[in-house]
């Protein structure tokens, strides 16, 4: 029976396939392996060449300091990368040790970004970055080996990787609005709140569409005033009769998605099914012109309606960045919805 599929094992098979990939390794008589250099270290009898990746060390981020159990853990991956080549006609086995690790740092330099990665529902990119290892460092290392000689290496870091929990913490909800109120005594501190509350304000934005990856702007028009957050009754008319119309600022014509996430209990928050296609109409969001804004209605999700609950409102866009074509989505800044009174 073999063992379970780890987060951290996925994330290092997915960097292997990445390597046997770019190195056309199945053409070239070429195996990809993970582990000990002493395990992928050649018999005399091997007819095929071997790059092994070794990792060899692993430590935290150094960032997220209030992550709890239930969260991401992000990890920082050192690996040892070994060319191990096999006496060719007319080329030495050190001469392909070389032409090995000389293709491994080809593709890592062309490509220090790696593509996206998803392991259980978790998407990231990996950065690999060149490590030169001293002398004492390669000592060290390869002196655990047992016998084995040693053949050049290379190191590499690569960040971040994600260690996942079984049992992710769900998201908790947002803070729509607040408020604040003066009591006589401490013994009131226990009743119900009677202060008065208020929404943020809708600050005046331009978006610089001079920056490829610029993100929109985005606010509700209800009556002529621009809202970031809004606040309903579970049931009242006021939210039956209401559908959100959205001003869109970016660079106008160009196309954004407007999508929804509802916030559950149990889930946390998740992506709506429904989106909407439609395009920035405008590089300012002036809030003292909400009456003159060309909007675009996006109606509430079903559940949240019926349920209560909270959802935010993002616009995205995507654009290729120009140095390796990757496609990067960006978001705008959130817009909360929040329907109290459910169970």
């Amino acid at each position: 029976m073999s063992l379970p599929r780890s987060s951290l094992s996925q994330v290092c098979r997915a960097i292997a396939d990445f390597v046997g990939v770019g190195l056309n390794a199945s053409a070239n008589s070429i195996q990809v392996m993970i582990g000990s250099p002493a395990s992928a270290a050649p018999s005399v009898t091997d007819t095929t060449h071997r790059v092994n990746l070794f990792f060899y060390r692993i430590e935290p981020a150094g960032f997220f300091p209030g992550d709890t159990p239930g969260d991401p853990w992000w990890v920082r991956l050192h690996c040892l990368v070994t060319g191990f080549g096999i006496e060719e006609e007319q080329v030495s086995a050190g001469e392909n040790d070389l032409r090995l690790l000389g293709e491994v740092m080809r593709l890592f330099h062309e490509t220090p970004v790696q593509t996206a990665l998803t392991v259980d529902d978790e998407t990231f990119r990996l950065q690999v970055i060149f490590l030169p290892l001293g002398a004492d460092d390669l000592n060290h290392i390869w002196s655990t080996q047992g016998d084995v000689s040693y053949r050049p290496s290379i190191a590499y870091e690569m960040a971040l990787a994600p260690v996942l929990p079984r049992e992710p913490r769900p998201e908790s909800p947002l803070v729509g609005r607040i408020g604040s109120e003066v009591r006589a005594v401490s013994i009131a501190r226990t009743s119900p709140f009677s202060g008065a509350t208020a929404a943020p304000p809708v600050p005046r934005s331009t978006v610089d569409n001079s920056r490829p990856d610029w993100a929109p702007v985005i606010c509700f028009v209800a009556d002529e005033v621009c809202a970031g957050s809004l606040l309903f009754a579970l049931g009242s008319q006021e939210l039956t009769d209401f559908v959100p119309a959205v001003w869109v600022a970016g660079e106008p014509g160009a196309a954004v998605t407007l999508a929804w996430q509802r916030w559950t209990s149990s889930g946390g928050w998740q992506d709506e099914a429904d989106t909407t296609n439609t395009t920035a109409t405008s590089l300012t969001l002036d809030p003292e012109l909400g009456g003159d804004a060309q909007t675009v209605e996006f109606a509430l999700p079903v559940d949240l309606v019926s349920g209560g609950g909270q959802a935010v409102l993002y616009a995205e866009r995507s654009w290729v960045r120009g140095a390796d074509g990757v496609t990067v989505k960006v978001r705008s800044n959130p817009l909360l919805v929040t329907v109290y009174g459910g169970a």
